[in-house]
């Protein structure tokens, strides 16, 4: 008894269930990613009627945040009071226009404040600027 054989098809690979599961990846990474807040350290910043909300997109200007406690980080790095002055040289010189951001929580010492300032003048950053909130009741 003579059997028809049946003609072989090449097999094919269906990428559809493939397509499916990395949509469905890349969707529960999208939902659950915690995207990165503007500041790491909870800072309270001090109020100033006069403060103004930054408009437009500028370059990213380096950061000191000078906290509460009296540590002072550059770009989001603990630096030990010797090696300030040379981490803040880095930062200016890497910026292009030599700007630097000064963020001191309102509870920060004055004078470390002011420490930061006088360094970022001596290694010759053109454009210094303090970061303050507005006042909820601006009768104040």
């Amino acid at each position: 008894m003579r059997f028809s054989r049946t003609a072989r098809r090449p097999p094919r690979i269906d990428i559809s269930p493939l397509v499916d599961v990395v949509f469905q990846l890349l969707l529960f990474y999208a939902v659950t990613t915690q995207f990165v807040a503007e500041e790491r350290l909870k800072l309270l910043l001090p109020e100033a009627r006069t403060a103004e909300q930054q408009t437009g997109e500028k370059p990213k200007v380096p950061e000191v945040l000078v906290t509460a406690d009296g540590r002072i980080l550059v770009e989001g790095r603990e630096v030990p009071e010797p090696l300030l002055e040379q981490e803040i040289r880095r930062v200016v010189g890497s910026s292009p226009e030599r700007a630097l951001t000064i963020r001191g929580d309102r509870g920060a010492n004055y004078g470390a404040v002011i420490r930061v300032l006088d360094i970022a003048r001596q290694v010759g950053a053109r454009s210094i600027n303090m970061s303050a909130v507005k006042p909820a009741d601006p009768s104040r």
